[in-house]
């Protein structure tokens, strides 16, 4: 585990890894709450590895987070990354209101560990090109802290 405050690429991918492993254990252990919050935290994790990457300013908070999903889904339409975003989103929102059943989480947990092994694999790629569309420039603006793109 890091030191608090500081985290490298690689430090975010094994708390992903690790994460997603004890999303696993929560579900099977009963924990509903805990496993949900689990699969949130590691798609999250491995998201904010994407954006340090990339040198991007602003990695703290829910909004960021989904906005680094969409910048990838842009790039990589093969990952369907904002459907894993949605599906751990939901189980975030359940970690407060308890109403999934396990059948619904593990649904969760398997989107999640779909797509993680590609985000991985991502990591290591250059950006792959996209179209910046007008709706885009703001996204990357608050991810890029640059305000002329």
């Amino acid at each position: 585990m890091p030191e608090p405050g500081f985290a490298t690429v690689e430090d975010r991918v094994q708390i992903s890894r690790r994460l997603i492993q004890q999303a696993r254990d929560e579900l099977d252990r009963g924990d509903r709450l805990q496993a949900t919050e689990k699969v949130w935290g590691a798609l999250a994790q491995m998201l904010k590895a994407h954006g340090q990457q990339r040198g991007w300013l602003n990695l703290g908070g829910h909004r960021t987070v989904g906005h680094i999903a969409r910048q990838l889904d842009a790039e990589y339409d093969d990952l369907r990354v904002s459907d894993a975003y949605v599906a751990a989103d939901n189980g975030h929102r359940n970690f407060y209101d308890n109403e999934m059943s396990p059948p619904e989480i593990g649904g969760i947990i398997a989107t999640v560990v779909n797509v993680l092994p590609d985000l991985e694999r991502a990591l290591w790629e250059p950006p792959r090109p996209f179209t910046v569309r007008e709706e885009d420039r703001w996204r990357l603006r608050t991810l890029t802290g640059k305000q002329y793109l």
